[in-house]
């Protein structure tokens, strides 16, 4: 081999030899060479520079969050770095996911980071599941009386309100109940007021034991209660009321080795084509209320 061919895979050698140790091997010159084989070889390591320039390229873009860099390198490298960027793809979906609320995302080809990734999406289901029963605890409590668990004035006129404007609608019927424990203050004046208490359980109690599913019972003031009767015409509704009034008056309450009896007035009405309002049908069971407790308590009076 003469010297200058020596010199040539001198070159070849050093060139190589940085490329294997991550150091900038410059561009191997190799012009005006005619030995087809040496050639050869330093096209094929200008190609391994490119090659091995764009890989570092894109594994440095992919290191910083750039998942649409292309990677156009022809080396079996490529193959893994490209499986690699799907991967991070669909990982950054499924985050994308998990903060829309979708918390079945889990995944299955990362080895430990699976692990630790599918527990925290597991935690956050938890979290997220517990948030949901507090809300619904909070909803509840704000809708409901504390003290007998019906619905409270606010969230009863709600309903009402919906139930007016849905017979409205679709020309359905509903009737209405107002009706006032008799006597509460005496009974709080001789028995304490924890005997008012639980009287006032009691009568809620048995009343929801009457009721249908779809009638709802809320208490309007201290022993003040309405009732919508869904899809009930007067004559239903008078039914309904009598029911309560004799279950109300036949009731024992036990408190303290005491027995409390009290009786119930209620005021029944329905709604009629001329009401504007929930508040014009509630208003004429009302005025029905007080003709019962004028004229003598524990009576069922109807308004029409």
């Amino acid at each position: 081999m003469e010297h200058k061919d020596i010199e040539r895979l001198d070159r070849i050698s050093a060139h190589l030899h940085a490329l294997l140790h991550n150091e900038q091997p410059g561009v191997l010159d190799l012009t005006g060479q005619q030995e087809d084989e040496i050639c050869q070889v330093g096209e094929f390591v200008n190609t391994l520079t490119e090659a091995l320039s764009a890989l570092t390229n894109a594994a440095h873009h992919l290191s910083i969050g750039d998942m649409d860099v292309p990677i156009i390198a022809k080396l079996p490298a490529c193959h893994h770095l490209k499986n690699l960027q799907a991967t991070l793809r669909h990982l950054t979906w499924q985050t994308g996911q998990i903060a829309k609320g979708d918390f079945s995302q889990r995944v299955e080809f990362l080895g430990e980071f699976s692990h630790s990734f599918n527990w925290m999406v597991e935690q956050l289901e938890a979290y997220r599941q517990r948030i949901l029963g507090q809300n619904r605890e909070l909803e509840r409590l704000a809708s409901t009386d504390s003290l007998t668990g019906v619905y409270n004035r606010r969230s009863f006129m709600a309903f009402a309100t919906k139930e007016f404007l849905r017979s409205r609608r679709y020309s359905h019927i509903f009737s209405a109940i107002q009706m006032d424990i008799d006597h509460f203050k005496k009974i709080n004046d001789t028995h304490g007021h924890a005997a008012g208490d639980e009287v006032l359980k009691a009568f809620t109690a048995n009343c929801l034991e009457v009721l249908r599913e779809s009638d709802v019972l809320g208490r309007i003031g201290g022993e003040e209660f309405s009732i919508i009767l869904p899809e009930t015409d007067l004559a239903g509704a008078l039914i309904v009321a009598e029911r309560f009034r004799q279950t109300i008056a036949d009731l024992k309450v036990y408190v303290d080795e005491q027995i409390v009896h009290f009786t119930v007035s209620i005021g029944v009405t329905n709604l009629r084509q001329d009401d504007t309002g929930i508040e014009a049908v509630l208003r004429r069971a009302d005025e029905a209320l007080y003709l019962a407790k004028n004229g003598g308590r524990n009576k069922v009076v109807s308004a029409g």
